[in-house]
């Protein structure tokens, strides 16, 4: 199974699915990765970083189509995978949810949501210096606009305080769910 960390930028999904794939020894997949390969190849690259547009459906599902080809040789070797990324579009981000079914057999939505003064704060702080972003406010601003809502169930993860919090909040609920009897 894929346990996909979803959220808009800022909201902490990358801490918490570190957080969580560590705590239970599962393979965590940077998608972030993918797309430090595959959005500089886009022409309108620099605009889009400097302006926090969002990248043209395309390049997106660029990204989304190599990471559903990495999660076919991660099933070779791991059970399951933490992913973390925004799903905020229901085209794109069925691409992934397709190939977690295909390999991985199912996955699990952990949306991710905070208050606005706390991802404000947040992104105003600018501690990933590695990061793709160079102004993730704006970014966040645009995939708010764009986001689409889930169909089906999903998990919500509130996450205004500390990470550590968080995840031993998300780690409660899963275990909770896991004991129920269907």
């Amino acid at each position: 199974m894929i346990i996909f960390i979803a959220g808009l930028v800022g909201v902490g999904k990358s801490s918490i699915a570190k957080s969580l794939a560590d705590k239970l020894s599962i393979h965590y997949y940077d998608i972030d990765e993918v797309k430090k390969v595959v959005y500089p190849q886009d022409p309108d690259f620099e605009r889009n970083i400097r302006q926090g547009i969002p990248f043209k459906r395309e390049t997106r599902l660029k990204v989304f189509e190599k990471a559903a080809e990495d999660f076919r040789r991660l099933a070779e070797t791991h059970e399951h995978l933490v992913v973390d990324e925004t799903l905020h579009l229901k085209e794109l981000r069925q691409v992934l949810l397709d190939a977690a079914e295909a390999y991985f057999g199912g996955y699990v939505i952990v949306w991710v949501k905070a208050d606005e003064a706390v991802i404000h704060q947040r992104l105003e702080k600018k501690e990933r210096s590695d990061h793709i972003l160079t102004d993730p406010s704006k970014m966040y601003r645009s995939f708010a606009k764009e986001f689409e809502s889930f169909e089906g169930s999903y998990i919500v993860c509130e996450n205004n305080g500390t990470v550590q919090g968080a995840t031993e909040t998300l780690m409660s609920l899963i275990r909770s769910l896991a004991s129920l009897k269907w």
